[in-house]
């Protein structure tokens, strides 16, 4: 009888797939409206208040290539490092919606209908990758999906629609690269590559689990496992094509060529098509079977490319905040909470956090006896995905900014193990139920540990937050155009409504770094050399009247004013009860 293909078995299980695909799907949309149960969407934050702002301005000016935010004056523009691929579809709908409706109307829909065409994508590759994960022993059942996607709400939270940051995206895209590997194939490696590429190109913040994808087949390559030389090779001429296709369509040759540590520019141009190139030679012109030959074929070019590339672009080697001046890196970068280790989770009492990173450890644990069988079969997809899973939960507990990815991958082996403990395998069985036990003693010491703070705010709090329930700006229309000193969350909700010829000072974003310095010196400082000089290019200053705690002391022109108080210098042009704007004309010459 003559044999199958391999890819021939999961094919003829298409048609079982349909009702997990449904499973998901149902459960998904469940958790959305979970999220919903308060009154609020749990992931709603900064970023999608600016990327609804670039879009619009997109939509207003109609220069693809051009990300300076209008409004914006630290002094200096503000150039935003996101990519236009996130905002092409929400284009794109309200240029079609717009047929029918307002310009409004249309935009307002576009970005809450995108969300679930994202979603239904995401559900169907993580059940095809779940199948082939589980391999041809293992039947995914309906059951399996549906506890998968109830322990991942952290991951479908950010599919709620009105979410239009570019984690949602990002997701489907790590979802694609894990089902490019999962098909171990020619066709499956360029898919994987391709999206690494596409990847990238939206942000660096899985750069790296997506290296783990791209050097992967690589590895399998010089162990000589079955089919890793197509892979590697299909992989190097997705990562190329989509580097090159992304970078000439949505950020131009100029900008190719350009440094910019903090998106794809020619850094990680560079990198992508050295790493193509290097591994393509490779794989292709060697021919020896020995390990190591195949191990220094691809290394030694490797570390030259590293070390050209570390010259080339020395700015770089500090990462893509590097240029965040200590004061600002204090004040605003290291009380953000994504850049903390999971014990925040614990001191700020966030349990949903807690307890999804414990039962992916659990999982991870889990999956252990069976990546050992797994090794011996010469699995080489399955190792892969298994690193990126483990890496994306090392990763959040490290940095609590990676928490909506890890469950992508880590619970795409939760049918696996719930199968090989079903079945009464004791291996499986004592592990699972080992870590479950670890998980849970050491989680209850953490709480002891680390116990939840009252939280007791003080001025960088206020300052962190929108204090304006309602912000009028018309009063802007009264004034001749002008630089305004403000806090940047207050910043930020102006910037939408500001009339022509009006800037804000800065936004709570990494390239906002040297506006957020001038607006922490001219608000927080006690030395009145230091608050003059900060506000010198600045025209105007606003703040929101809000009654702040006892315990911050007036020493500050932030809690003085923000209390009500006047300042030397300071001209009042619109005050009003608490939760009002306040707006003042800078008197350079009285200011103090």
């Amino acid at each position: 009888m003559k044999s199958q293909p391999a890819d021939a078995s999961f094919a003829a299980r298409d048609g079982r797939r349909s009702p997990l695909f449904v499973a998901a799907l149902i459960t998904a949309v469940a958790v959305l409206c979970f999220d919903l149960f308060d009154g609020r969407i749990y992931y709603r934050d900064v970023d999608d208040a600016l990327r609804a702002i670039q879009i619009r301005q997109l939509l207003v000016h109609g220069r693809w290539f051009d990300l300076t935010i209008v409004g914006i004056d630290m002094p200096g523009a503000y150039v935003s490092p996101w990519s236009r691929l996130v905002d092409l579809p929400y284009v794109l709908l309200t240029f079609a919606l717009r047929t029918v409706m307002s310009p409004e109307n249309a935009l307002w829909w576009a970005f809450r209908l995108w969300q679930p065409v994202l979603l239904v994508s995401y559900c169907w590759l993580w059940v095809a990758t779940a199948v082939r994960v589980a391999g041809k022993t293992v039947g995914v059942l309906p059951l399996h999906v549906v506890a998968s996607f109830a322990m991942m709400p952290l991951t479908l939270w950010e599919f709620m629609p009105g979410r239009i940051d570019h984690h949602n995206l990002q997701i489907v895209i790590l979802m694609l690269a894990l089902y490019g590997i999962s098909r171990w194939s020619a066709f499956g490696g360029f898919l994987a590559g391709a999206a690494c590429g596409v990847s990238f190109a939206i942000g660096l913040e899985l750069a790296p689990v997506l290296v783990i994808l791209m050097v992967g087949p690589g590895l399998a390559w010089i162990s000589g496992v079955k089919a890793s030389r197509s892979v590697q090779l299909s992989v190097a001429a997705g990562v190329a094509s989509a580097t090159l296709v992304t970078g000439l369509l949505l950020i131009g040759p100029s900008r190719m060529v350009s440094t910019e540590c903090d998106a794809l520019s020619a850094p990680y141009v560079s990198a992508f098509l050295g790493y193509a190139t290097v591994t393509s030679i490779a794989v292709w012109s060697v021919h020896s079977g020995r390990r190591l030959i195949r191990l220094l074929s691809l290394s030694l070019p490797a570390i030259g490319i590293v070390l050209l590339l570390v010259l080339a672009f020395p700015a770089c080697v500090d990462g893509p905040y590097g240029t965040i001046d200590p004061l600002v890196r204090s004040l605003w970068l290291d009380r953000v909470q994504q850049e903390n280790s999971f014990l925040d989770f614990y001191r700020v009492g966030e349990t949903i956090k807690i307890v999804s990173l414990g039962l992916l450890l659990v999982v991870v644990v889990g999956t252990l006896p069976i990546l050992r069988h797994r090794l011996k079969e010469r699995d080489a997809a399955f190792l892969i995905i298994f690193c990126v899973a483990t890496a994306l939960l090392l990763l959040t507990f490290a940095q609590t900014r990676f928490i909506r990815f890890p469950a992508v991958g880590v619970l795409l082996f939760l049918p696996p193990v719930w199968d090989q403990v079903k079945s009464g395998s004791r291996v499986t069985t004592r592990v699972t139920g080992a870590a479950a036990m670890l998980t849970l003693l050491v989680g209850i010491l953490l709480s002891r540990l680390v116990p939840a703070e009252p939280f007791l705010p003080d001025a960088l709090d206020y300052m962190a937050v929108d204090l304006c329930p309602v912000a009028d700006l018309s009063v802007l229309q009264d004034f001749p155009p002008g630089r305004i000193l403000a806090p940047s969350s207050l910043g930020l909700v102006m910037l939408d409504g500001l009339p022509p010829g009006f800037s804000i000072a800065s936004l709570p974003f990494h390239r906002a770094a040297p506006g957020m310095l001038r607006m922490y010196r001219a608000f927080l400082s006690t030395d009145s050399a230091v608050r003059r000089d900060a506000a010198a290019p600045f025209d105007y200053l606003a703040l929101c009247r809000f009654p702040l705690v006892e315990e911050i002391a007036d020493d500050t022109l932030f809690a003085v004013l923000t209390r009500g108080g006047e300042w030397p210098g300071l001209v009042p042009l619109a005050d009003g009860p608490p939760g009002s704007l306040r707006l003042f004309r800078i008197d350079h010459s009285a200011f103090r």
